[in-house]
């Protein structure tokens, strides 16, 4: 296997790990329509505007052999991800959606994450998520066009 590909793997695994533990505060799921949210999901509108604005300090002091821009590339990569993972789950759980982002981009999603922190950088960043498939919603893809 090719060496980069393995230091780049345990890279993001280590960032990865990094986020998921160093988050305090969880949600918690009961019988009031309340849920539990996964790794970025528990993270605040903050904490997404600070990454956007590549203020990864933290991250910084404790990967120091990663140079800013290689951290700020990772964390991106994870934050695709678990965006991705959403708008999958949504797909899968919504009735009448094969594709709540239809012609909408990763990249313009992102935007609007951020416009959506940025007017509530208090909220957790699932709530921002959700937010957005809300707004999405009406274009969405309810069923696939190549069948």
């Amino acid at each position: 296997m090719n060496t980069n590909l393995v230091k780049w793997m345990r890279v993001i695994s280590a960032v990865a790990l990094g986020f998921l533990f160093a988050s305090s505060t969880v949600h918690a799921v009961d019988s009031n329509n309340r849920y539990f949210a996964y790794g970025l999901g528990q993270k605040t509108c903050q904490d997404y505007i600070n990454f956007r604005e590549k203020k990864l300090e933290a991250l910084e002091q404790r990967y120091q052999r990663y140079t800013k821009d290689e951290l700020y590339e990772i964390v991106d990569k994870i934050v695709e991800h678990w965006i991705a993972g959403f708008i999958t789950a949504h797909n899968l759980y919504v009735s009448d959606t094969y594709d709540v982002a239809g012609k909408t981009n990763m990249d313009d999603l992102k935007v609007r994450l951020e416009n959506g922190c940025r007017a509530n950088p208090k909220q957790y960043f699932v709530e921002a998520m959700i937010a957005l498939v809300q707004q999405l919603n009406p274009q969405r893809v309810r069923v696939d066009g190549e069948k």
